[in-house]
């Protein structure tokens, strides 16, 4: 569709290569909210601009990885494999970050955000674009649905500062909070849309408002809940790019769809029977105290409360904790496999 174009940026010094370690989604997330913080009203457009800068010269370099990989595979399979990846790491970096503290929902959603972004950037490499041309980032922001079309992204953009200052963070809470929902919105948690009534815009933002809620008292609720909401907006959404860069093969893909990603099922189990059992131990814990006459704050259920929050925290950080070290190994594994001749 859209072919080469103008890049966003030649690299800037600083900038990593793609031969370089791939940083996470999570950790560019970080990188980005600043420029979100100093531009609230064109969050959309900073997170496509930053997406393209940074993934761009990554998505290619995956790519060329994955064909070397499978030499004989062929588009289709290319296609189900950079979907799989992107679905993978899109549930990794933004379900994860967000179960055990609620409090980074910004990160995780952006993370999310990002990975989404670095998938269809594989995929419009597949499809013979270069994925570093501003182009990409018009056509983001239409499979985001933020604008109708290219026409009117490319003139929305015209007024956009390509790297705004980094803010502090120091905006209205009311602000802050819009962006979130919108972040939302665009990842498919709740409805989107510029023009909706108030009762149409309390419906919407009454899912996120739940989970936030319940995450307060019981963090792991968010990973399951956000795994299987992310899990299906990503594979729409890649669905969408297919179609949108290589019109006609979105079918094979839908069929294939419920197979996408190859998560195995001894794994997924596993991962299921651990959530439950670290939601099932706040309960028993709370119980415990309770029964056994135990009386910390405000008698039989300040104290039911209080052993609940507090061990379910315990056992999210403690969870978190080991997941990121168990990640950390990973990509050190990864670096030393890859400097290898």
């Amino acid at each position: 569709m859209n072919g080469g174009g103008r890049t966003t940026s030649s690299k800037p010094s600083g900038e990593p290569s793609p031969a370089r370690r791939d940083e996470s989604a999570t950790v560019q997330a970080q990188a980005l909210l600043p420029m979100i913080w100093a531009d609230p009203r064109h969050m959309p457009e900073q997170l496509a601009f930053f997406a393209v800068r940074r993934f761009g010269p990554r998505a290619a370099a995956s790519v060329a990885r994955r064909k070397e990989r499978k030499p004989s595979a062929g588009d289709d399979e290319l296609r189900q494999d950079a979907i799989a990846h992107g679905t993978r790491m899109t549930i990794a970096d933004g379900a994860v970050l967000g179960g055990p503290f609620v409090i980074f929902m910004p990160v995780s959603f952006v993370a999310a955000l990002l990975s989404q972004a670095r998938m269809v950037l594989e995929l419009a490499v597949l499809a013979g674009h270069d994925p570093r041309s501003e182009h990409r980032v018009e056509d983001l922001l239409v499979l985001q649905d933020v604008y109708p079309s290219t026409e009117a992204a490319a003139g929305a953009l015209e007024g956009v500062k390509r790297h705004p200052p980094g803010g502090r963070g120091r905006i209205p809470r009311r602000t802050r909070w819009s962006l979130i929902v919108r972040m939302a919105a665009i990842l498919g948690i709740v409805g989107g849309g510029e023009k909706r009534s108030r009762l149409q815009q309390a419906v919407s933002t009454a899912p996120i408002v739940a989970l936030f809620l319940v995450g307060m008292v019981l963090p792991l609720i968010w990973v399951p809940a956000l795994a299987v909401i992310y899990r299906k907006n990503t594979l729409r959404l890649a669905a969408k790019a297919v179609q949108y860069y290589t019109p006609g093969a979105a079918g094979e893909l839908l069929r294939h769809r419920r197979r996408l990603p190859h998560v195995p099922r001894a794994a997924g189990l596993a991962t299921v029977l651990r959530v439950f059992a670290l939601a099932v131990v706040p309960f028993a814990a709370a119980a415990t105290a309770v029964v056994a006459g135990v009386r910390l704050a405000g008698g039989f259920w300040g104290t039911a409360l209080l052993v609940l929050v507090g061990v379910s925290l315990l056992a999210a950080g403690i969870w978190f904790v080991r997941r990121r070290s168990r990640r950390g190994d990973e990509e050190s594994r990864s670096d030393e496999g890859r400097r290898r001749p």
